[in-house]
């Protein structure tokens, strides 16, 4: 028995090996760009040069504090990939046909909140899924721009 096609097309994967190779890419490409050694990274991650030389090609897992620090040095240039394959395997990405319902289900529930004159931060935690659900369907659009620049 086969299974079939996802709805959405063909998703990348997420494994820890892509999560790696994600963070690997973006760590050589901060060296070669900035003209640092593994020993300049291990500096800005508190790690030592070999342990950075493991992140940087793929061959070893980075604990939470070295990752809170690459971000804090790099931001994007860091986290760029890795935001892009989160993007690319989320469960339940929105195709087009869902975006406009996305956004009008909240749209709906803020209109609800606000017959009172005010968004109170607890309708905002009430109604976080469908904020968010929306969100992602704009971000969805919006990733169209860069794809086609």
């Amino acid at each position: 028995m086969g299974t079939s096609p996802p709805i959405h097309g063909k998703r990348t994967v997420f494994s820890a090996s892509s999560v790696l190779e994600a963070i690997a890419s973006e760590l050589s490409a901060i060296k070669d760009a900035d003209g640092l050694t593994d020993a300049d990274l291990g500096a800005v991650l508190g790690r030592s040069e070999d342990q950075a030389a493991k992140y940087r090609t793929g061959l070893a897992e980075m604990g939470v504090v070295a990752f809170a620090r690459a971000k804090r040095e790099w931001n994007g240039r860091f986290t760029g990939a890795l935001d892009s394959l989160c993007e690319q395997t989320r469960p339940g990405v929105h195709c087009d046909s869902s975006t406009l319902t996305a956004v009008l289900q909240a749209a709906a529930r803020l209109a609800k909140a606000l017959e009172d004159g005010e968004i109170k931060p607890e309708e905002v935690r009430d109604n976080r899924a469908e904020l968010e659900a929306a969100r992602d369907a704009i971000d969805s659009q919006l990733r169209k721009l860069v794809r086609s620049a």
